[in-house]
């Protein structure tokens, strides 16, 4: 899988029956943007995609990171273990230059490996999936938590 690709969950299914457009709504999905490989297998793909409210986007390379625009509305970005400390870094910058907001959550070990400025959270790459679901679900709670201050600002 070498392009950008998105994955939405939480459509309502009746409203799509039925043609409805005033039914037809997503609900408030996390949107997770993933950063590195993503295989069936993975950690995060399995984690994120059999569940609801959850919008994913891929970016497996630098330059699918690039093209994503800089009004989607990402609230947590998974860097993936096997990126390299230079892949890492520069991922980190531009998700914080692009999404200010946004909380990074690192899958692996962290010491060492980059900057403690650069991510939020890590997680252990064996971690379990529901490990993984929660600590996305309290970094996009942080997520809303600030975009709320700063419209009252």
């Amino acid at each position: 899988m070498n392009r950008l690709c998105n994955v939405t969950k939480g459509v309502d299914e009746e409203a799509l029956g039925s043609l409805n457009r005033t039914r037809l709504r997503t609900s408030k999905a996390i949107h997770v943007l993933s950063v590195g490989p993503m295989d069936c297998g993975s950690m995060v793909h399995d984690a994120l995609l059999d569940e609801p409210n959850w919008q994913l986007t891929i970016a497996t390379t630098s330059p699918e990171l690039w093209a994503i625009p800089e009004q989607e509305s990402i609230q947590v970005a998974i860097l993936a273990s096997t990126l390299t400390e230079f892949e890492l870094e520069d991922a980190s910058l531009l998700i914080r230059q692009r999404w200010p907001l946004a909380k990074i959550l690192l899958i692996g070990a962290g010491e060492g490996s980059l900057d403690c400025a650069l991510y939020d959270d890590c997680v252990a790459p064996v971690a379990a999936p529901e490990f993984l679901l929660a600590t996305i679900e309290q970094l996009a709670a942080l997520w809303y938590e600030w975009g709320s201050r700063n419209v009252a600002l």
